[in-house]
């Protein structure tokens, strides 16, 4: 993990790619997409069984590990339309019960409001103000307010001399805004141009680094 402060407030970046906020004892993700591989996979692309399942136990780790009291998701829990997987999310759900859940909706949460308020979270469909940030899924027009969202899985390409260029997932911080990483492994990235981000933290396996 790595240490910085964002907009006065102390928080950790963490490999697993979720933004902790100690001090709230609050942990922060975005774009899960579950459900996304049996939507695949209904559609005849071959997915792998278990992505989903892995995603499930590393949040379960790190809100166990971290003592976690309250979970941000700030957009993209779902992929699409109901399947099994996101069925899933329903044991997933009673085995943290008491686990207080705001959930800011991205453009694929399409499920009926009443699905998640059954899930016992709180929905905010106009982003989600606290302390002195703004949550949303995707960076807002016009906001006063620090922004914390998801939306692009951003990622930048790093070349070695003499070696292949790798693609790394990253946190990004600029002056009005601080870009996460998507939390779930199976999804796309957006590769960024270093130059039009302030700061740029890489997650190189697992630890996450101040690249610029």
């Amino acid at each position: 993990m790595l240490d910085i402060v964002l907009q006065g407030e102390q928080v950790k970046l963490l490999a697993e790619r979720a933004l902790l906020w100690p001090s709230q004892k609050t942990l922060i993700v975005s774009d899960l997409h579950w459900g996304k591989g049996a939507h695949f996979r209904k559609n005849g692309i071959a997915i792998p069984m278990n992505a989903q399942q892995q995603d499930e136990t590393r949040l379960a780790n790190l809100i166990y590990n971290n003592q976690v009291e309250r979970l941000i998701i700030a957009g993209d829990l779902f992929h699409s339309k109901h399947n099994n997987e996101v069925e899933a999310f329903t044991h997933w759900r009673s085995g943290h019960a008491s686990l207080h859940i705001d959930f800011v909706t991205g453009n694929h949460d399409i499920l009926p409001k009443e699905k998640y308020l059954d899930w016992n979270m709180e929905l905010h469909t106009d982003g989600l103000h606290i302390g002195p940030y703004y949550i949303a899924h995707d960076a807002p027009e016009d906001c006063d307010t620090f922004c914390i969202h998801g939306h692009l899985h951003p990622a930048i390409r790093i070349s070695r001399r003499g070696h292949t260029a790798i693609k790394l997932n990253c946190f990004c911080e600029d002056t009005h805004r601080f870009i996460l990483p998507a939390f779930g492994q199976f999804t796309g990235n957006l590769v960024l141009e270093p130059s039009e981000h302030k700061h740029i933290y890489v997650i190189a396996e697992t630890q996450v680094l101040k690249w610029k």
